[in-house]
């Protein structure tokens, strides 16, 4: 009888990419500047079976859009986690 333990993990960001756009109007009557951030994210599935155990770790691309307000509930989030991270130590 053999004894395996299962594990799981989450994925694993590899590459953090970004940019910022301002969507505008061409119609002079209705002004809009509009930011939003696009993030490109490289992540990498340690659950993911690989077939080939020589063969590189897979990982793929995650694609998103934020508004202004939207990234800053991120960032007040991440500033939450850190934080609390940071009473641990």
């Amino acid at each position: 009888m053999s004894n395996s333990t299962n594990t799981c993990s989450l994925p694993r960001m590899v590459s953090l990419d970004w940019r910022m756009d301002i969507k505008t109007s061409s119609d002079v009557m209705s002004r809009m500047n509009v930011p939003s951030v696009l993030f490109k994210l490289e992540v990498e599935d340690k659950d993911n079976k690989v077939i080939d155990q020589d063969e590189e770790q897979k990982t793929k691309t995650v694609i998103f859009e934020l508004n202004k307000e939207t990234v800053n509930t991120m960032l007040d989030s991440l500033e939450f986690v850190k934080n609390q991270l940071d009473s641990i130590k």
